[in-house]
Parts: structure tokens; sequence; C-alpha cells
């Protein structure tokens, strides 16, 4: 089992009761998405990834992209399929790829204005709704990866630079690591947000 870990900036949070939840903001673009039964994954990064299905991706931020000091991940997202559009640029509401209306409104339609394909095929991949999930500790507060990978014998400076591309990200390659990891979220994390709870949530928005 392989896998990635992904950068993107850090999550707006919001509050249902007594649930909290870390997600993109809620203008423009959302990816990967998370108010859905099967998170969806179509534009950010994926054009220097070749993610399988059965790989497990990890959505991280941090504090300092260059000289960070921790790695929040707020996404386990585990693929269970490639939906292949069947244009590149663009995707109607009722294309049987789209899960829903706030799924296209948030999530496909942003494919007309921005993120052109010339020649790639676009997919998307999605998340396997029963082993994805967002991690959180006790305090619902997204958890730090850095101890458990260096526990591994990855070093901050390795993840430093394996997390750049020049001056911008890029994704991690994670091998075996990745399987690894994803046991380590099943025991440390005793807040699990899946899919299906979180796209019920998005009614309320």
């Amino acid at each position: 089992m392989s896998g990635y870990l992904i950068y993107h900036p850090t999550r707006a949070e919001r509050e249902f009761d007594t649930t909290v939840v870390y997600h993109d903001p809620m203008v423009g673009n959302q990816d990967p998405y998370v108010w859905n039964t099967k998170f969806l994954h179509t534009y950010c990064h994926i054009t220097q990834m070749s993610p399988n299905v059965g790989d497990i991706n990890f959505w991280i931020s941090c504090d300092s992209f260059r000289n960070f000091s921790y790695l929040y991940c707020d996404l386990v997202f585990v693929v269970a399929e490639k939906a292949y559009w069947n244009s590149a640029n663009t995707i109607d509401c009722n294309d049987p790829i789209v899960d829903t209306d706030e799924a296209y409104n948030d999530h496909y339609r942003w494919a007309k204005h921005e993120h052109h394909f010339k020649r790639r095929r676009r997919y998307t991949p999605k998340a396997d709704p029963k082993r994805s999930f967002q991690p959180q500790n006790l305090e619902r507060k997204l958890i730090d990866i850095i101890p458990f990978l260096t526990s591994q014998g990855m070093t901050i400076d390795n993840l430093r630079q394996g997390l750049r591309s020049g001056f911008h990200s890029k994704p991690l390659r994670l091998e075996s690591l990745a399987d690894k990891l994803y046991k380590w979220f099943e025991e440390c994390a005793p807040i699990k947000l899946y899919g299906v709870q979180l796209q019920n949530l998005r009614n309320f928005i």
C-alpha cells in the first residue's frame, strides 16, 4: 500500500454544535472536497501525482511551509475509484460522476473556470467512505504527524525537502509508510469524521 503526503494551506474551521470541521473556504474551488459521502479530489496537485486505487493520501497543513515545525493532517483519503470525465474541462450537473448539487457547485464546476487541461484526460479520485476520515484528538484539534514520521526514521529536513519543488509544494510519495501511518491514525485518533456525516452537515451551511 502506498500513498502521498499532500500539502495545502491552513484549513478554515467551522463548528456544528459539538462537531468541528476543518475544510476549504466556502468561497471558490474546494479541493479536496469533504462535504460528500465519498471525499473528492480533482485539481490540487493532481498533475504531480499518479494516484491508484488503494492508495492512502494524507492532506496536511503547517505553520510555515519552508520551515515548518508541525504537519497537521486534516484528511485521510483512501482512493476507492478514479472517475474519468467525458470532457476534460467541462462537466454537466447531471453527469453520473456528480454526487450531489452541492458537490457540483462547490467542486466539479470549477473546471470550466480554472485548471484547464490541453491534452490530459480528467478524472476525479473518490475516497472509500468507510475508510476515509478527518482525524481529530479529544479536543477536536487536528493531529501532528511529525512525531510518528520521525519515529519511522524520517527527519524534518527530509520532509521539508520532500514536500518542496522550488518555491512551491509537491506531493511526497510515502510508499509502504502510508499503510503504517493509516494504522497509527486508526489507533491515535479518537474522533474520526466520515463523509456521510459531513455531507449531512453541508445542509446547515
